[in-house]
């Protein structure tokens, strides 16, 4: 549990430690950070689309329909964090010389979620109290900057665990990032020319 406060503002004493354990210790830790993962993400949209979601359902119907959605993003993130972000990255940085195992990517890519969790916390906050006190403007960029910020924390935390497990550099660990600013263009992409 301490790893999980610690990876926040010591990321690489976590890492350096996460680097000690056995295989099967991390896929344990990892795998319940993605069932920890999904189902905050999940609680985190149900408030975010309230009044979507009680136009679909009400009272108990409401209640039966988030849990839904909490296992169905649970079974998504599952599928997505620790089966192809992990095998996609791993193979790139096979490709750039890492040395760590499997369970070490899928590692580095879990534990550099924490942030996102924090940081739904913190935008159901801005959300919700300062909506009487902010415009709608205001409030917009006030939680893209929020955003941006958590964004920037989990790709330092990505870094740092891919530099610490895979054991290689900065720069090839910052190019390990690739696929995933490849997808993320490729999606920005498709938003534009089919949207």
């Amino acid at each position: 549990m301490n790893n999980i406060f610690e990876i926040l503002y010591k990321p690489t004493v976590v890492f350096n430690r996460l680097d000690n354990l056995y295989e099967e210790d991390l896929d344990s830790n990892s795998n319940t950070l993605v069932v920890i993962f999904g189902a905050f993400l999940a609680v985190y949209s149900c408030f975010m689309e309230y009044e979507l979601l009680t136009e679909i359902a009400s009272g108990f119907w409401l209640v039966l329909l988030c849990l839904f959605l909490i296992l169905i993003s649970v079974g998504i993130s599952i599928v997505l964090y620790s089966y192809i972000f992990t095998y996609i990255f791993y193979w790139f940085g096979k490709l750039l010389g890492s040395k760590g195992l499997v369970a070490d990517t899928r590692t580095s890519i879990v534990y550099s979620l924490v942030p996102g969790v924090l940081s739904f916390f913190i935008l159901l906050t801005v959300k919700y109290i300062s909506e009487p006190f902010l415009d709608s403007t205001i409030q917009f960029w006030t939680l893209r900057i929020i955003s941006l910020i958590f964004w920037i924390w989990t790709m330092t935390i990505l870094v740092i665990g891919f530099r610490t497990l895979n054991k290689y550099g900065i720069v090839k660990a910052i190019l390990n990032l690739l696929p995933l600013l490849l997808v993320g263009l490729s999606y920005y992409l498709i938003r534009i020319i089919f949207i």
